[in-house]
Formats: structure tokens, sequence, C-alpha cells
């Protein structure tokens, strides 16, 4: 067992991010040349350079975090969840072509199956990685770890998912909320628990605002397509050659303004859900105490979305090169086509995640930190080495399955 002293120092009590983007750049290139050439096997290596990289420049008190973990571990996870599912995709392809089509309710019915084994694969694969990071991750040689069950956060996620679906999405903040309160009630610092005080209840104005112009975009659209679009009516008209019939003259009044709101609505929406989430974030990590020690986050909403805004400004280069392929006659174009088709699947699937990474996810993880100050730092004065196992294998389902980031 080993014991740390915590001085009770003013200056120890903020969170400190020491990284910098040129060092993070360089990293990340290495990382895209080395997985190019291998074919994607170097992946593993890279996520876990890229850990590296950010952990160590993550300093609690004064002193950084180490990331332990291994890319032999992440790869033997993987291979052995696709060997779990192949046979899964094998299954899902025998429904498509053994089941007769006129057997309706049977295909539905195995499409859902599968389709609900998928997603509570994703689920686990969400508890497991959360496991895996927190095994690996050690503070002043302090290891932290995840207890709890697999199977009974998979149920709580089950049991929200359905309860958001009957509710139209109301019961969402109290899901997110109960998933986060069973992580961390479960997550330790050596034989220290982590706790969580929190309720659904608080994120529901946050989400309110979401669903606002979330069910604004459906009831607009829904409402031009029930009482004033009318395929039939208009093809009839069109063939009569009447153009002022009711009908095309309300298609024609609302449907610029139907769009044009919609879009409005689209474009609130996602800058409404990107606030959402960096509240349900500060409410979350404000609500965790370890001890009697608690933090406050102060995430910043501006300068995130304003960097967020920047990273999808990215997105106008492939967007622009896919552009280029619509100038090509079908038929013609030959090695230009293919030479341009190929250079935008590179930046779309290769320099738009490297972009996206070098310039949100690092401020996001920045300012994760340097913004959070943690409260009574003397009550952190014992934390004592947990002798709890560590899992043996790496993220497999979260790999396999592309989920959970770092």
């Amino acid at each position: 067992m080993v014991t740390e002293e915590i001085a009770d120092q003013s200056d120890m009590e903020t969170f400190q991010f020491t990284g910098h983007r040129g060092p993070f750049c360089k990293l990340l290139l290495i990382n895209l040349f080395l997985t190019v050439i291998t074919l994607g096997i170097y992946r593993f290596w890279a996520k876990t350079n890229v850990r590296r990289f950010i952990w160590s420049n993550i300093r609690f008190m004064g002193d950084p975090l180490e990331y332990t973990g291994k890319a032999s571990e992440l790869l033997l996870g993987f291979l052995i969840v696709i060997a779990i599912l192949f046979p899964l995709g094998l299954v899902y392809n025998l429904i498509q072509f053994l089941v007769p089509p006129d057997y309706f309710y049977l295909h539905v019915g195995l499409e859902v199956l599968y389709y609900l084994v998928l997603f509570a694969l994703i689920q686990v694969g969400f508890y497991r990685a959360w496991r895996y990071r927190m095994s690996r991750t050690t503070w002043r040689g302090i290891r932290l770890g995840l207890d709890g069950s697999t199977w009974t956060f998979l149920k709580i996620s089950v049991g929200w998912t359905v309860l958001t679906i009957l509710t139209l999405g109301i019961a969402f903040p109290w899901m997110a909320v109960e998933l986060w309160r069973y992580q961390i009630t479960h997550t330790r610092v050596g034989t220290t628990v982590t706790s969580f005080n929190g309720m659904g209840r608080d994120m529901l104005p946050s989400w309110l605002i979401v669903m606002a112009p979330m069910w604004a975009i459906i009831i607009g659209f829904g409402s031009y397509f029930l009482f004033f679009f009318d395929a039939a009516a208009l093809d009839v008209a069109a063939a009569n050659g009447d153009q002022q019939s009711t009908k095309v003259v309300l298609v024609n009044l609302f449907a610029p303004w139907v769009f044009l709101l919609t879009g409005f609505a689209y474009l609130i929406t996602l800058i409404a859900w990107f606030w959402f989430n960096l509240d349900l974030a500060r409410y979350q990590i404000s609500g965790m105490s370890l001890g009697e020690a608690t933090i406050i986050s102060r995430l910043p909403f501006g300068r995130l979305l304003a960097f967020a805004a920047l990273a999808i400004c990215v997105f106008a280069v492939p967007a622009g090169i896919f552009g280029m392929l619509f100038t090509f006659e079908p038929g013609t174009g030959g090695k230009e086509f293919i030479v341009i088709l190929i250079a935008a699947m590179f930046a779309t699937f290769i320099l738009l995640p490297i972009a996206w990474t070098l310039i949100f996810t690092f401020e996001l993880v920045k300012q994760l930190f340097i913004t959070a100050t943690i409260t009574n730092p003397a009550a952190l004065g014992k934390v004592m080495q947990s002798a709890a196992e560590t899992q043996k294998t790496g993220e497999g389902l979260a790999d396999a399955l592309d989920i959970g980031g770092l």
C-alpha cells in the first residue's frame, strides 16, 4: 500500500494542461503516415501515443497523470471482439437472404432483435472502454480504477433509453445523469471512491432549449407535407396546365418559407445541442467529489463554439473536392476523375479527423482542465493504492464499433 501526503497549497488547487499544438500536430502526422503504410494496423499504437501525450500533459496537484496502456492490449481486445462481430454480421446477412419477403413481420422482428443486440454491445463497449482507461491511468503511482457491473450499466442504459423513447425525448437528461452517476460512483482513485451529487431535472431546462427547435423542424415539415404538399394533385394540375390551382399557389407560397425556417431551426438545434453538452459536462464535473474534496468546472461556451466552428470550416475542403466530381459528364474524366475521387476520400476520412482532433478536441481537453478547480485539497491527504485486478485486454468493443473517442 502506498500513501501520498498532499500539501494544502493554494497554487495546487487548479488543474493544469501543459500541452502545445505544435508537438501534438507532429505526433498526429507521424501516426497518420505509419497508419497508412501499415494499412491501418498502426492505429492501436497511434491511439496509445495520443493518450500518452494527453495524459502526460494533464497535471493534478502539480503532478502529471500517466497512461500505462499498451497498444498490444488494444489490438488483442479488437481481435477478440471482431471474432464476435463477424458471426453477428453473418446472421444479419442470413436474415436478408433467407427470410422470404412474404414474412414481413418475421423479417422486421429479426432485424429489430439484431439492432437491439448491437445497441447492447455499444453500451457494453462504452463501459468497458471507461474501465480500461481508468485502470491504465496513474497519478503519483496511484492507480485509478472502475468497479461495478457491466450488465448493471447495460440494464440502466436500456431502461432509460426505453423511457426516453416513450417520453419523446423528455427523459434524456435523466438518462445522461444516471448513467454518469453509475460510472462515477464506481470510479476510484486508489482506495478512495468518487461520488456524484446531481439530479436529471437540473438539466431539463437546457434540454428543452434543444428540443424546442427540434420540434419546430418536425412540426414545420409535417405541416407542410400534411396540409399543403399533395403530389397527386400537383401532377394533375400540371398535366392540365393549371398553374393557378389552390394547391400550386399554396406550395409556391409556403415552400420557400418552410425550408428557410427549417434550415434556421436546424442551425439553432446544432448550437443548442452544443450548449447542452457543455452544460451537461460542467454539471457532471461540478457534481463530482473525491472524499470531501469537490471539483468545480467552468467550461467556456463561446471559446469552444468558435473552435468547433473553425474545425467545421475545414469540411469545406472535401466538400469542394467532391463538388469537382460533378463537373464531369457520366462516363468521362478517366484518370482525372479517379484522382479527384481518391483525394476527396483522403480528405474526408483521414485529414478531417486530424483537423478536428488538432483544432477542437485539443482545445476541449485543454479547457476541460484549465477551467476546473478542486476545492478542499487537504481532504486528499491520504489516497491509498488499490490492489484490485486490472483489465487484461483493451477496448475491443469500443475499437471495433469506433466509439469512445480518446
